[in-house]
């Protein structure tokens, strides 16, 4: 018998935890967005494509810091779906080479230089 409630009891516990549902999230409020602003003055950029780029979070702040340590680049814009970062850069203190081996430095083998604007 003490077998039976036992198992009565812990059977009703189950049930009623499956019972619960958690909280809905009001989805109703608005978010606004502050839009960031790159290269607002115009100047030249380069687009380097980085294809092992793999990672969201600890690949792209090694990407930004490989580029941004170089001389001549004032900022660095990442699109991590696109494996692509654009970089702001003084054409005249700029290497492209430079910061194609940086890449390579930190692992990202198969980067290169896209294109320049």
């Amino acid at each position: 018998m003490k077998i039976l409630t036992t198992f009565a009891v812990v059977s009703l516990l189950a049930i009623g935890c499956q019972g619960e549902q958690a909280p809905t999230p009001d989805t109703s409020a608005t978010v606004s967005a502050t839009p960031v602003t790159f290269n607002t003055g115009g100047a030249p950029t380069v687009t380097f494509e980085v294809p092992d780029m793999m990672c969201q979070y600890s690949c792209v702040d090694a990407v930004k810091t490989a580029l941004a340590s170089q001389p001549g680049v004032r900022e660095v814009r990442i699109d991590f779906e696109a494996r692509q970062a654009t970089v702001v850069v003084d054409q005249a203190t700029f290497n492209g080479e430079a910061a194609v081996a940086s890449l390579v430095d930190y692992q990202f083998t198969n980067s290169k230089m896209h294109q320049e604007k």
